[in-house]
């Protein structure tokens, strides 16, 4: 086995589907797939021998053409990586089996979708900044013509705000990037860690600290500036599958990218509490625009930004219990969402609509899609033995020092419930002639792929504390998850559930501003005005602060 571990070189899951990508695209579409499926498939051989090595004998370096760092390019594979370059590949996998037979699956699309894979599990690995900037530019690149691959108007817009802001909000990076390097004089991850916390007066950091994590903010969806977020997720013209990937992948990327500012800058300037403020805020704003939705891609696509919000009060807890408790959200969000889009595409093609008020009974019309639907449903409002349940009792856990935060977390589940009570409604009652025209049963194939992904989603909630046991450096992880399932939480999770049920019949579905709150829309020079607004309050906060 240590032989095995030794023989993967931490550059084969960037460089394979890279190869795989270019070598594919000259032959037919048919043989394309099977290659990318058979790709993924040692993909995710890959990362499980590489977490295996990472939590059998600690974090992975491995230097490119023998140059030591800081000056060469140095990769890394550590505790807070590994797993997510093992969630990346799983997704991945799953999401070529489940669109195996769509007609969109030609050579194009494929070459840009592992293409993405690559990039993305580079971004995981580099340890260098300037890295970071160059990759995120790149992945960035990739998703908009992904989100643009339909064509059209709406996908013209939607596709052309997400660059333009994403480019925005990497100038606000490349500008911290040049202070950080007249600073110290390094651009790699320790050595910026290691200078930033030998500084006599750490205001040095304020600025370049404030221009970058303004920055992955905007990547990660933070309040206030999460605008372009359901444009692009829930783009009309953007296949199932691009959603599916942005929502359940693309956005964690901001997020590990704020795990790594917060380990190099963040933990010297002491801003831990007012991110646990701010992710907070983001979870209540989401679950509040979700619930204003009538588009049922949009709701999943504002329900991401609440769920991102949880993620940050997990992971700025100020405990290591609630902080792998937000890493076990990220991959149980990444499973659960990516179903939720896969289904609601399949729903939307059946009925004809993406509208919620005009789709009814799926149950009855759609039977295994809509229960793979009703397991994602379950797994992200936390019901007892799914995997939301696990990650959400952790970060719950996690915020035991202060009791009004933990009541955060029980306002943030109602909000979730009530979104998808609201989300739940397509689910019963009869499918009325007016609803579509009936289209055929969906493909096997699909139903069975969607179903794997909510069989997953059970057996991370069935199996939490092996889970956990694999996946983070957790001390006595079936004694650490052992509560998740415990009578009191049944009881808690059943009455919140009655409790936004009856929220939603006798309050929500009856408010007329909902309609006024749906119109609202923000302009690209509006987001560019909160983002600069989200920098300013930074900037006072530390200046006040530090």
């Amino acid at each position: 086995m240590n032989t095995l571990f030794l023989s993967v070189p931490l550059y084969a899951p960037v460089l394979l589907p890279v190869v795989a990508a270019a070598v594919g695209y000259f032959v037919h579409t048919r043989v394309y797939k099977h290659l990318l499926i058979a790709v993924q498939a040692v993909q995710v051989g890959l990362a499980a021998i590489l977490l295996a090595r990472v939590r059998t004998i600690g974090t992975i370096f491995e230097r490119l053409g023998g140059w030591e760092a800081p000056v060469g390019i140095e990769l890394a594979l550590d505790e807070i990586s590994a797993p997510l370059v093992l969630l990346v590949t799983v997704v991945f996998l799953l999401l070529v089996l489940f669109n195996y037979r769509k007609l969109y699956m030609v050579n194009t699309f494929q070459f840009l979708l592992v293409s993405l894979q690559g990039v993305m599990i580079s971004l995981f690995l580099t340890r260098d900044v300037f890295n970071v900037y160059v990759l995120t530019e790149l992945t960035t690149i990739i998703v908009t013509v992904l989100i643009l691959f339909k064509r059209g108007k709406p996908a013209l817009y939607n596709g052309m705000l997400y660059l333009m802001f994403s480019i925005l909000a990497m100038a606000f990076f490349l500008l911290g990037i040049g202070f950080v390097y007249r600073t110290f004089g390094v651009l790699d991850f320790d050595g910026i860690t290691g200078r930033a916390a030998a500084l006599d007066n750490p205001r040095a950091l304020i600025l370049p600290y404030a221009l970058m994590v303004t920055a992955v903010g905007m990547k990660a969806g933070l309040l206030p500036m999460f605008g372009w977020l359901p444009r692009a997720h829930a783009a009309p013209s953007a296949p199932s599958m691009v959603s599916a990937l942005l929502s359940g992948l693309q956005v964690k990327v901001g997020i590990y990218l704020f795990i790594r500012l917060q380990q190099m800058m963040g933990l010297t300037l002491g801003t831990t509490g007012f991110f646990l403020v701010v992710g907070l805020l983001t979870a209540v704003s989401g679950f509040l625009l979700a619930i204003c939705q009538r588009d049922i891609k949009l709701v999943l696509a504002y329900s991401t930004v609440s769920q991102i919000g949880l993620i940050m009060i997990g992971l700025t807890s100020g405990s290591l219990i609630g902080f792998w408790g937000g890493m076990l959200h990220i991959v149980n969000h990444a499973l659960f969402k990516a179903l939720l889009f896969l289904t609601a595409g399949l729903i939307a093609k059946e009925y004809g609509t993406r509208n919620l008020d005009e789709i009814r009974g799926t149950f009855r019309r759609m039977p295994l899609v809509t229960a793979a639907a009703f397991l994602a449903v379950l797994g992200m409002t936390g019901a007892p033995f799914f995997n939301g349940s696990i990650s959400k009792y952790l970060i719950e856990s996690g915020l035991a020092a202060g009791t009004r935060w933990q009541a955060t977390i029980y306002l943030v589940n109602f909000g979730t419930m009530l979104v998808f009570t609201r989300y739940a409604t397509i689910f019963f009652g009869r499918p009325g002639a007016e609803t579509g025209r009936q289209r055929g049963p969906v493909d096997p194939w699909t139903r069975g792929v969607a179903l794997l992904f909510g069989a997953a989603i059970l057996a991370i909630g069935l199996f939490g504390g092996p889970v956990m046991s694999v996946l983070f450096p957790v001390e006595s992880p079936l004694e650490l998850v052992s509560g998740a399932t415990a009578a009191g939480k049944a009881i808690a999770f059943a009455g919140t559930l009655g409790a936004a049920v009856i929220v939603y019949l006798f309050g929500v579905s009856r408010l007329a501003v909902l309609d006024r709150v749906r119109e609202i829309a923000i302009s690209f020079n509006g987001m560019a005005i909160l983002m600069s607004g989200f920098l300013g309050v930074v900037l006072v906060f530390l200046f006040v602060t530090v």
